[in-house]
């Protein structure tokens, strides 16, 4: 009996101090919310309501999960500038590096990281990167060279992304959108022209016909899928194939006479139906004054309301809450910062993480539930063993009187 409860005293002592560990670890990883980010370049709405959306801040990467946003690691000495996520699966996110022409893939949510030179002899880094998890497709745009098509091959031995095609632009790739229906819609944005692609990213077209530069592509995955372009002078543009274009500005009209510029469109993943515009007014096709506009829509673009108006900025990117309708953060020309709009709320610093999707993380949590559990074993032993002696003392003490009786 000695010997167990010395044994199992010291697998306490060991859990204990494994708890302790853990707990000194976990608690050196806070949240934030949203509004706490100083420098937003890029973001990747959840695709689904309540699911796990990625920010690059400051070269840094966040995933955040209703309100409360944790750093991720990410490799050793890569400054991320770019994100993307899967919409089949949460869990597998691909970066793109500012400091190289490099992508990234992690399958565990950001604990490892397998990567892939796009081109060892290119200049710059990644500025975009989009997937079709369809196809199974990622597009990485770069600074000076141009677009590359890899296709995503699998997490297994000797598996990952593998080129597969290679768009070569003189220009700096500004945006990329792709569906995740299996139609395999793709466009890339740079600042003079909108790029369509065709065989499934095999070739590329130039779009032509729009009213203006295009300033915003965004790509509904509805059935048929959509694409939405915004332009400097033509407002909001819709499309099935991205050849044949039509406005869809109800609601959002020109302000004081001005030609309508759109500096971004988003759709919302899990209501593909519900659009952001962010409006603002030109002159020669360039945006004017501190006046803009962040209108909604619930029907694809065939109706828009007012959902905030901007006095000191014009909006510059838009944000929005996976599920939430009328949620939305912008980030201005004047700050990176995400601001709360519409009936998105402004949220406080929160401590101690809240990423609840994920499940059980935390090596601390772990820890202490295994020493709970091994304290409980203890008591029960300990109270199993003390029961067990009284009944071998008393047996005992009855066999010694059966025998002096007799």
């Amino acid at each position: 009996m000695i010997l167990r409860i010395l044994l199992t005293g010291t697998t306490l002592l060991l859990l204990a101090l494994v708890a302790s560990v853990g707990a000194a670890a976990g608690s050196g990883q806070s949240s934030v919310s949203i509004t706490d980010l100083e420098n937003v370049r890029a973001y990747a709405a959840a695709a689904q309501v309540d699911g796990r959306s990625y920010a690059v801040d400051d070269g840094r990467l966040y995933a955040g999960v209703n309100g409360a946003w944790a750093r991720l690691s990410t490799p050793r000495g890569v400054i991320v500038n770019a994100v993307a996520v899967d919409k089949l699966d949460p869990d597998t996110v691909f970066i793109g590096a500012a400091n190289g022409p490099s992508v990234y893939v992690s399958r565990d949510g950001g604990e490892r990281w397998k990567g892939y030179t796009l081109n060892g002899n290119s200049i710059g880094g990644v500025t975009a990167v989009a997937f079709d998890a369809f196809n199974r497709l990622l597009y990485a745009g770069t600074v000076s060279d141009g677009v590359y098509r890899l296709r995503d091959i699998g997490a297994g031995p000797g598996q990952g992304l593998a080129a597969s095609g290679h768009l070569l632009l003189a220009e700096p790739v500004l945006e990329i959108a792709a569906d995740s229906t299996g139609a395999g819609l793709a466009f890339v944005r740079t600042s003079e022209r909108l790029y369509r692609a065709e065989a499934y990213g095999l070739r590329w077209v130039v779009v032509d016909g729009l009213p203006g530069s295009p300033t915003a592509v965004a790509v509904s995955d509805t059935s048929p899928p959509r694409v939405y372009a915004g332009t400097a002078g033509g407002g909001v543009l819709v499309s099935r194939d991205g050849a044949a274009w039509r406005p869809v500005n109800q609601g959002l009209g020109g302000m004081d006479g001005g030609q309508l510029v759109i500096s971004d469109v988003v759709v919302d993943p899990a209501q593909p139906e519900v659009l952001y515009a962010a409006t603002g007014v030109s002159d020669m096709n360039e945006l004017q004054g501190l006046s803009g506009m962040v209108a909604v829509s619930t029907d694809g673009g065939s109706h828009w309301e007012r959902l905030a108006a901007l006095e000191n900025a014009q909006v510059a990117e838009l944000l929005p809450v996976t599920g939430r309708r009328g949620q939305v953060y912008v980030l201005t020309t004047a700050s990176r910062t995400p601001l709360a709009v519409g009936k998105a709320p402004q949220l406080a610093m929160q401590e101690g993480g809240n990423l609840t999707d994920r499940g059980l993380r935390s090596p601390g949590v772990l820890a202490w539930i295994l020493a709970g559990h091994a304290s409980a074993a203890l008591v029960i032993l300990g109270v199993s063993e003390f029961r067990a002696s009284g009944r071998r003392r008393v047996g005992t003490a009855y066999g010694m009187r059966a025998v002096q009786a007799g």
